[in-house]
Formats: C-alpha cells, sequence, structure tokens
C-alpha cells in the first residue's frame, strides 16, 4: 500500500515538473517571437543609418579610453536587414589608420559572407557564414533566423532582474537563458524587458582562455516610422575568460533614421559573384613574363 501510494505521489510530482519545464520552455519562445515585435507587425525588413566608435586596439597604442566620448568616432553608414538572415552593411571610416576614406560592403546571405570595397571590381574576403553576428549586427541578432541554429539553441526562462531608480524602480527584465543542446553549455543570456520586448543586455559567455567575452547593453528609446519602439545606442564591453566582472567598453553604436517594412529588394543582398581574382588587365611586369 505504501509502495502503491509513493508511486502516486511520484507520478504526480514528475508530471508537475513536466509541466512547469513545458511552460518555461512555451512562455521563453515565446518572448522570443516577440522581441521588437510585441503589438506590433512582424518585422520584414528594415533600415538603419549607424554611426560607431572602437577603441583603438592596436600593439602601438596604449591608451584605453574609459568614457564612451573618448573613444574615436571610427565610420558611419547604414545597415539593411531582410528576413530570416540576410544583412548588408555599407561602412565609410572616417578615422582610421589604413581605412580612412575607404568604403566598406558586407553582404551576410545566409551561405556566404562577402566584403567588397566600393572601387574594388571583386570581392576583398569570401567566407561561410558561420551564423555568429558581427558586431555592428548586434541590433539584428534577435531576429536573425538561421534554422539550423534555432533547432540547437534551447531558450528557458531562468528568472527576472530588477532595474531602474527613480519611476523605474523595480522593474523586471525576464532572464532567458539560450542553452546549445550540441554541447550542452549555456550559449548566451538575454535581458528582456516584457512591457516593450526590448532587449536591455545579452551576455555572450567565453568557453576557454582563448576567447572574449561579449556584453552588450542596450539604451535609448526611439519611435521609429512604424510607432514601435526601438534602441538608439548599443553599449558592447568585452570581458576575458579569467575576469567575467573587469569589463571594458570596446565599441559604441548610435542607431537613427530607423524604418521597418519598407520593402527591400534581393538586388541588395546579391552575393552571386563569389570569385576572387584579379581584373583581366592587370599589368604584369615583362621580366616577371620571361622568367616564368
Amino acid at each position: 500500500m505504501l509502495n502503491k501510494k509513493y508511486l502516486f505521489s511520484f507520478l504526480i510530482f514528475f508530471i508537475f515538473l513536466l509541466k512547469i519545464n513545458s511552460f518555461t520552455y512555451n512562455a521563453a519562445f515565446d518572448y522570443i517571437k516577440k522581441v521588437y515585435i510585441g503589438k506590433y507587425t512582424k518585422i520584414k525588413d528594415m533600415v538603419i543609418d549607424y554611426e560607431f566608435r572602437a577603441q583603438d586596439v592596436s600593439k602601438d597604442s596604449k591608451k584605453i579610453a574609459a568614457k564612451e566620448e573618448d573613444i574615436p568616432l571610427i565610420g558611419k553608414g547604414k545597415i539593411f536587414y531582410k528576413e530570416p538572415y540576410y544583412l548588408r552593411i555599407e561602412t565609410e571610416f572616417v578615422y582610421h589608420s589604413s581605412l580612412e576614406g575607404v568604403i566598406l560592403i558586407t553582404i551576410k546571405d545566409g551561405e556566404y559572407t562577402v566584403i567588397l570595397k566600393n572601387d574594388a571590381p571583386y570581392p576583398l574576403n569570401i567566407s561561410k557564414d558561420n551564423r555568429y553576428p558581427l558586431i555592428v549586427n548586434f541590433p539584428f541578432f534577435p531576429l536573425l533566423r538561421y534554422p539550423e541554429v534555432e533547432k540547437i539553441l534551447y531558450p528557458v526562462v531562468v528568472g527576472y532582474e530588477q532595474i531602474g531608480t527613480g519611476q523605474e524602480k523595480g522593474k523586471n527584465l525576464v532572464v532567458i537563458s539560450f542553452i546549445d543542446t550540441s554541447k550542452m553549455y549555456e550559449r548566451y543570456r538575454m535581458y528582456l524587458d516584457p512591457n516593450n520586448y526590448l532587449p536591455a543586455k545579452f551576455i555572450f559567455y567565453p568557453f576557454s582562455k582563448e576567447q572574449t567575452g561579449i556584453e552588450v547593453v542596450y539604451k535609448g528609446i526611439s519611435y521609429i516610422n512604424d510607432g514601435r519602439p526601438f534602441p538608439t545606442k548599443i553599449l558592447i564591453y568585452n570581458f576575458s575568460y579569467d575576469n567575467p566582472n573587469n569589463k571594458k567598453l570596446a565599441w559604441v553604436l548610435y542607431l537613427e533614421n530607423i524604418s521597418v517594412n519598407v520593402g527591400l529588394s534581393d538586388d541588395l543582398f546579391d552575393t552571386s559573384v563569389r570569385e576572387k581574382k584579379p581584373p583581366e588587365d592587370i599589368f604584369i611586369p615583362p621580366q616577371y613574363k620571361q622568367n616564368k
């Protein structure tokens, strides 16, 4: 009799745990679907004007700016997004030791990442799209949809975090952990404001001393062309595997003139010219021809 009673109690407890786990997953998944969207229509495409600051991390530089305004403004340009994973980033470098005055175009089409120079006839670099966001992709990170990545990332609501001062005091952020089921570790963590479905923070964890951790903090709110809120500034910090609490400001992105669902053409994301080779009329010295 005791065994049957114990078995029944265990069964009820197991069903309860199963329901809690199912609810947690569904809640996390529901939150993710609403990031940047909330009560508004689905974002099919987007255009953003942006500027960015970056620390000088060259070997000759010993100065690391602690304040945002002391970090040099490196470049400006446009970012184009189109669902599910298309990105085009046009960057004009206004302050850079080797790229000043240069315009680079980076295109991700879900299969390749291609880097073009505005006055070069062929790509500077072609590589497989590794599904990991570039620094300037972070405004779009929750929107990028790679089917195979979504299959291995298991989102779970792991808690809530209180933030804010004054009238904002007591505001709760939903903390969602993304577990990589192929390797069984936490890939990253998102802190989401459930009132407007804007991310407040992302943390990407390093898994070895060779990797750098990244913390992405979203600031400011702008109301864009269809009335929805959107962050206007993104602060990106780096931290080491050994010292995760020592975060250093590395990048700052400023976002403006944000428009969604404008009907972007597929031609913007065309990477069909993938062969990296010199132009046919390249000059070859006669002595080189003779030697060969």
